[in-house]
């Protein structure tokens, strides 16, 4: 079963909108619709949803035609059978938790419902609080209770925009690693709109990187994010301004403050570069370790530990901030702490270098 959009949806400022892609919905799998703020994802999940109107194009689902130019169809949005979790939870205030998730059940059978309800609400994590009301919930639990209440009717596909913006980070953390194995639980395609690059290679199988409005770049998260043409767009958590000084045996030297670094030259290289660096290609070592030799050795200074699962994001001033990304284990192995001098080991293949725009 697959999804076919090719659509244009314009603005009164202005913007428009155009996208073309194909969707597989025959079981479980999370695209990715990926890039800045303003590039027109949410509006790409608003059509799909039947929330907003194209003015050209065609949509279809295997046949069945949802929209199409010459206004022979439009299906509404209840009448497509896709669930739609929003950035803030939206659940209604007057009802409770249950109530919330079995609005979506109006046309199953009255026996079904409570099953379902309850199978849900423990499925998500907050089964104990089917009888509170909204106002009682956290920010997490709200959202857990929007995404049980999207699931409820069993779409064909879910629509996910910007989920984890409202929470906080452990709550953002914790839902997230969740979200995937509630998803292929339920053997429910997904569609999730984000531009952090955490949630899309936590979650994703499939990219759709947009850009000015425009889907640009199509393939794996690893595969779109690891060729940026810009460091908004790359995957590395550590981008500053470098001067490339010279070349070394294939390499390009490059210099940020005081600091030296080996690359992998891309080409056409001027003096001025953005040097884009992943936090799981470094790695620590106390001083005195006995690494010296190694090429891409930055003397640094731990700055904060964030534990994230099984991995701790260590943050580093190098002279320029600098993330590594280490297992849990090896963080107490070196037995870190905020304040504590570090070697950070930089492997050459975890830099990109990009040129500064013209």
């Amino acid at each position: 079963m697959n999804l076919s959009a090719d659509f244009l949806k314009r603005y009164p400022a202005g913007a428009a909108i155009r996208a073309a892609f194909k969707l597989d919905l025959s079981g479980f799998g999370v695209t990715v619709l990926f890039g800045p703020s303003g590039c027109g994802k949410t509006t790409v999940l608003r059509v799909l949803s039947g929330l907003e109107r194209p003015e050209r194009g065609t949509i279809a689902l295997d046949g069945q035609i949802w929209f199409h130019t010459d206004g022979s169809r439009f299906i509404e949005a209840p009448e497509r059978q896709v669930g739609h979790v929003f950035q803030e939870a939206a659940l209604f205030p007057h009802m409770s938790v249950a109530e919330n998730v079995m609005y979506g059940l109006r046309k199953w059978p009255t026996r079904s419902r409570g099953k379902r309800v309850m199978e849900l609400l423990e499925r998500v994590g907050v089964g104990e609080l089917a009888t509170r009301r909204p106002s009682g919930l956290s920010g997490g639990q709200r959202q857990r209770v929007a995404l049980a209440r999207a699931l409820a009717p069993q779409p064909r596909l879910l629509l996910l925009d910007e989920p984890f913006a409202a929470l906080d980070r452990p709550a953002a953390q914790a839902l997230r690693q969740e979200l995937r194995t509630l998803l292929r639980a339920e053997n429910i395609p997904a569609l999730l709109v984000t531009h952090h690059r955490e949630d899309a290679l936590a979650l994703g199988d499939r990219m759709l990187r947009m850009e000015k409005g425009r889907i640009v770049q199509d393939g794996t998260p690893e595969e779109v994010l690891s060729n940026a043409s810009s460091p908004e767009e790359t995957s590395a958590e550590c981008v500053v301004k470098a001067r490339c000084s010279g070349r070394v045996e294939g390499l390009l030297r490059l210099e940020v403050g005081p600091a030296v670094l080996y690359a992998p030259d891309p080409g056409q290289v001027q003096e001025f570069v953005h040097l884009c660096i992943r936090s799981e290609g470094v790695a620590l070592e106390r001083p005195g370790a006995g690494s010296l030799s190694h090429r891409n050795t930055l003397t640094s200074r731990v700055r904060a530990l964030e534990p994230e699962g099984a991995l701790t994001r260590v943050r580093l001033d190098c002279g320029f901030p600098l993330e590594a990304l280490l297992t849990t284990w090896a963080c107490r192995d070196l037995n870190l702490h905020p304040g504590d001098p570090v070697l950070a080991l930089v492997k050459a293949t975890a830099i990109r270098v990009i040129p500064l725009g013209d």
